[in-house]
């Protein structure tokens, strides 16, 4: 016991650390989350083990202030800043982290030291914490048996299984870069653990692709194709990103080649008709479009996400422009001048 009355409650050695698996169970955050945070320049753990990113008690506090003010809505901007004068400032103090108290007055992040205190800007938040509290929950966490998670993926294709499930989280929101990371991740492990599972490769190009990095993509793609020579779904996203690029020639061939194995390829008849019309092959695409949408319309409405449907209801509207455009025009007569 201090002369003040705070315990100084012993904690783990900064130079040992903290996993992100206690973090997260420390503050009831997602481990995806703190990846996301690290990945983007947020928090980042600040210290390195054998290769393995470890979060130093100070790094605790940043995340405790961190997950405090994103629940009350601060901004980023402001949430930044308040980090950025705590990092300044806490290994700068006299007192020891255990004799510290966070908290919030108005619109500024304070932390007091007995009389003494700094401040960080911030938004008008509630904000209240001390950090000898903090240290007794993280010893309270690391108390705790780790043991295995029951939901803790176990092997590669478990990962990439997890990895398909928060992709289906997502559904495709291209705001919600924590989930595409995570799905990130998930595929990144499995691939770790089995560098030959081509559909981990595949679904991990798409992702970056999402991203925008078209050649890192390709490369994925072509590496799952390495392992699995035939798979449609990584023929058809090449073939995409070679409609993408320009080279329609390229993409026509690909498409092909996915519907000679694979006759009944939705995705490959839809690429292949997109294809087919940026060279004039009008006929060609009308027959692919057709078999499509004849694929498309046969799947239980319930069933079919609104995404393809619209896309359903664009093939047919584009199928039955080019069905106006190749019907031949009728005969016509010429009459005569004068009556019979």
């Amino acid at each position: 016991m201090t002369a003040d009355g705070t315990t100084d409650v012993p904690r783990r050695d900064d130079a040992t650390g903290y996993g992100v698996r206690e973090v997260a169970r420390l503050f009831a955050l997602p481990e995806h989350r703190l990846r996301y945070w690290s990945q983007t320049g947020f928090i980042v753990p600040s210290l390195r083990t054998e290769g393995r990113a470890l979060y130093s008690f100070r790094d605790l506090i940043a995340v405790k202030v961190a997950k405090t003010l994103v629940d009350e809505g601060a901004s980023l901007r402001k949430i930044r800043r308040s980090l950025a004068s705590l990092r300044a400032n806490l290994p700068g103090l006299d007192a020891t982290l255990g004799r510290l108290r966070i908290r919030c007055d108005h619109d500024r992040v304070l932390v007091d030291e007995g009389e003494r205190s700094f401040e960080a800007d911030s938004g008008q938040l509630l904000l209240d914490f001390s950090v000898a509290s903090l240290h007794e929950q993280a010893a309270r966490v690391l108390s705790l048996p780790l043991g295995g998670d029951a939901n803790e993926p176990m092997n590669a294709h478990d990962w990439f299984l997890r990895g398909c499930e928060l992709e289906r989280e997502r559904d495709g929101a291209p705001g919600d870069l924590a989930g595409l990371a995570a799905a990130r991740h998930a595929y990144e492990t499995a691939l770790g653990l089995d560098p030959t599972l081509a559909a981990a490769w595949t679904n991990l190009g798409g992702l970056l692709a999402e991203l925008g990095d078209a050649e890192a993509a390709r490369e994925h793609f072509e590496l799952a194709l390495q392992h699995d020579p035939e798979q449609p779904e990584a023929q058809c996203n090449l073939a995409e990103l070679a409609l993408a690029a320009g080279e329609t020639e390229a993409a026509i061939s690909a498409y092909r080649h996915v519907l000679r194995t694979q006759p009944d390829w939705v995705e490959a008849h839809y690429g292949l008709a997109r294809a087919l019309l940026e060279v004039g092959g009008k006929l060609q695409a009308l027959a692919h479009l057709e078999r499509y949408c004849t694929a498309i319309g046969a799947i239980a409405p319930e069933q079919r996400d609104p995404e393809l449907e619209l896309r359903r209801e664009c093939a047919a509207r584009v199928a039955q422009e080019l069905r106006a455009q190749l019907e031949p025009a009728p005969a016509r007569t010429r009459r005569g001048d004068r009556e019979p």
